[in-house]
């Protein structure tokens, strides 16, 4: 799977210019021409933000923010199929911030960061479907992109691509052309490749008391404070449970296989609460039409929003691969688990790979459950925390074992499971 993509400022004052990429040369207004005619991708993306809808707010009589969104949709298709003879697979619209000749965007600036990278996500899910290899090649243009949107659009893509390498083998193009300003008389401008690297598998996640999202940090006190109970009021209601999430993020981040396949959440029910906070967060978008268009965003995303993200996509690919949430594990499940998303890291694997020998060739294991530690004649009932992470949660008295027609069995233990959980919540970085 090949995919292309770029982040576009407005395309109507690009002016057409040769450009020269892998021995070919094409007059365009924009490198994307060329590089789908050498790279031939199979799928499209361009991320805009909705700050490029200033010219053609005029046109609204009643603004709404979804029309605002039309605006933006429309212009990057129609200045696609006319101007460069291809319809991109997906325009992605974010949030953007600034003044401008008719409008004013107020938010904070990391939104536009948290709704590509779930837009993102969302697509390159879809596209598990249609993955038959095992090999994904994505090619970033950053010609056009206008400064925080090419660099928050880049850092979403990465953030993606590592958790995808778990699973696949992935690598990384990024060009960017010559510049085309203070160059008068040059009619060819090179595409230049400023990063080839292949991706290593790596998840970042962190520890946040902050709720998904949370009243924008600049509103007024009283306001504030009623939009923050209409924030927990809507978390309750679509059952929104941090801890849950973060025990099984940290799960992966630390490689604890047994409670990665224990605490797995469908992909499915993570993406419709994803969704539902994406357009409560909408629903907060205020139009004040009286003079310039004022466009305000009385909530900001926060930290736990990329973590239902991250645990969205994470529970994609573990179900791309077969597995489902398990409270009965067998051991050659955990093999499995270990074979298909740990292998690439070397010390969590061969740490996994010494507890699955070690359990193989326990002697005393029952048809009945019992606490690892009992079935080695110890009387510690505690768990170490140093013994948790160094043996990848196989802790003596964090798991019970059972054996039934030669298949061990294994699950968390009951009554120190809430020491665990906040074993992996604790220790995980906080900010």
């Amino acid at each position: 799977m090949k995919i292309l993509i770029a982040p576009w400022g407005n395309p109507l004052g690009w002016q057409e210019v040769g450009y020269y990429y892998e021995g070919k040369c094409k007059k365009s207004k924009d490198p994307l021409e060329i590089i789908k005619e050498v790279e031939n991708p199979n799928k499209t993306i361009i991320v805009i933000p909705d700050t490029l809808s200033d010219d053609f707010v005029y046109s609204l009589k009643n603004p709404s923010y979804s029309e605002i969104k039309t605006i933006c949709d429309n212009l990057i298709f129609n200045f696609c199929t006319k101007e460069l003879n291809f319809a991109p697979d997906k325009i992605i619209i974010s949030y953007g911030f600034g003044e401008f000749n008719r409008t004013k965007f107020q938010g904070n600036a990391m939104d536009f960061y948290y709704k590509v990278f779930q837009e993102l996500s969302f697509y390159f899910a879809e596209l598990l479907a249609e993955m038959e290899s095992k090999e994904i090649e994505v090619i970033f243009d950053a010609t056009h992109g206008i400064n925080y949107t090419t660099i928050l659009t880049y850092r979403s893509l990465r953030e993606i691509l590592e958790i995808f390498s778990y699973v696949y083998d992935v690598k990384l193009k990024v060009l960017n052309s010559d510049p085309f300003f203070g160059r008068a008389g040059i009619s060819k401008l090179n595409i230049n490749v400023i990063e080839e690297s292949k991706i290593l598998p790596r998840i970042s996640v962190y520890n946040s008391g902050k709720k998904p999202i949370e009243p924008y940090v600049s509103l007024e006190g009283k306001d504030k404070k009623e939009l923050g109970q209409i924030i927990s009021n809507f978390l309750k209601k679509i059952s929104y449970n941090r801890d849950e999430i973060l025990v099984f993020l940290g799960s992966f981040f630390f490689a604890l296989p047994v409670f990665v396949l224990s605490y797995m959440i469908s992909s499915k029910d993570i993406k419709d609460k994803i969704e539902r906070i994406s357009n409560e967060f909408e629903n907060f978008i205020v139009l004040n039409s009286s003079g310039k268009l004022e466009i305000l965003r009385k909530f900001e995303f926060e930290e736990n929003f990329s973590n239902l993200v991250k645990a969205f996509l994470i529970s994609a690919i573990l179900e791309k691969s077969g597995f489902k949430k398990l409270s009965d594990i067998q051991l050659s499940e955990i093999e499995k688990l270990k074979k298909e998303i740990f292998k690439k890291l070397q010390v969590e694997s061969n740490r996994i790979d010494k507890e699955i020998y070690d359990i193989q060739n326990l002697q005393n294991i029952t048809q009945n459950y019992q606490v690892y530690s009992s079935i080695l004649n110890k009387n510690v009932s505690q768990i170490d925390k140093r013994n948790f992470f160094a043996h990848a949660g196989f802790e003596y008295n964090s798991i019970k074992l059972r054996k039934d027609n030669n298949e061990i069995y294994m699950k968390i233990c009951e009554y120190n499971k809430k020491q665990t959980e906040n074993l992996i919540i604790d220790n995980l970085p906080k900010i």
